[in-house]
């Protein structure tokens, strides 16, 4: 079987530390003939950290606003790309050695999708339990079968069946719990917008009782008492994060 040529897709935002630290893997993977980085604008030393890091593979690096939407961000890179098959991935993960190994051969001979388990990383903690220990991301893909929806967390919509994998990406989003807040503050703004837009709707009680529901269904229901500290800061602040959502969406209705 020849090998496979495959485009990388990152989006960035200041992420100069995250490539210094997480994104040394990048070099072991054989396939990826050239990477390209839509970038938002960084004020940091995010290109100069790519350069530094990346060796022997094509560099494509564009300036795109992000404009509150991640799904545009990524079909944008997609739409820049040389190759059919695209890998895509943020600066805060890194995926396995066997992923790694899975990529370098993969035989799209049946699946034009493959997800992928993502373990989450807190404050020097894997995180085991909670809404996020059983979440899969659908990363490597042909682009001729799909694109991303969604103008944050966004997803690979394909119209082609996605082989579900156990290969893992290891995930750093929260060096601190300043950078935990600032994203669900952003985060919660871009939902809501796109909730008004749906013309969804909330009320006083789902403001109220939405996040109580999501509480225990993070730290009780799916255990996240289990993982001691770390797991009470996420159970609290994807209740939060809920709470901003609600609150944000009914702000907008009375403007």
């Amino acid at each position: 079987m020849s090998r496979k040529k495959i485009s990388l897709i990152l989006i960035t935002k200041n992420e100069s530390k995250n490539i210094e630290k997480h994104f040394n893997w990048i070099n072991k993977l054989k396939n990826i003939e050239e990477i390209i980085i839509i970038d938002d604008y960084s004020t940091d030393k995010t290109k100069e950290a790519l350069k530094k890091t990346i060796k022997n593979k094509e560099i494509k690096f564009y300036k795109r606003k992000l404009n509150n939407n991640f799904a545009e961000q990524r079909n944008f890179g997609i739409s820049k790309s040389k190759y059919n098959w695209i890998f895509s991935i943020d600066v805060d993960e890194q995926p396995s050695k066997k992923l790694i190994g899975f990529i370098d051969n993969i035989d799209n001979n049946q699946y034009k999708n493959y997800s992928f388990k993502r373990k989450d990383f807190f404050i020097g903690k894997e995180i085991k339990h909670g809404e996020n220990n059983s979440l899969y991301f659908t990363r490597l893909f042909n682009k001729k079968y799909g694109k991303f929806i969604g103008k944050v967390h966004e997803k690979w919509q394909s119209n082609s069946p996605t082989k579900k994998t156990n290969l893992t990406i290891n995930h750093y989003p929260h060096p601190n719990l300043s950078s935990l807040f600032q994203k669900i503050n952003f985060y919660s703004t871009i939902r809501a917008q796109e909730m008004y837009q749906q013309k969804i709707k909330t009320n006083l009680l789902q403001i109220i009782f939405f996040p109580v529901g999501k509480f225990i269904q993070n730290y009780f229901l799916r255990l996240g008492f289990l993982d001691g500290t770390q797991g009470i800061i996420l159970a609290l602040s994807m209740s939060f994060h809920v709470f901003l959502n609600k609150s944000k969406l009914w702000h907008l209705y009375q403007k």
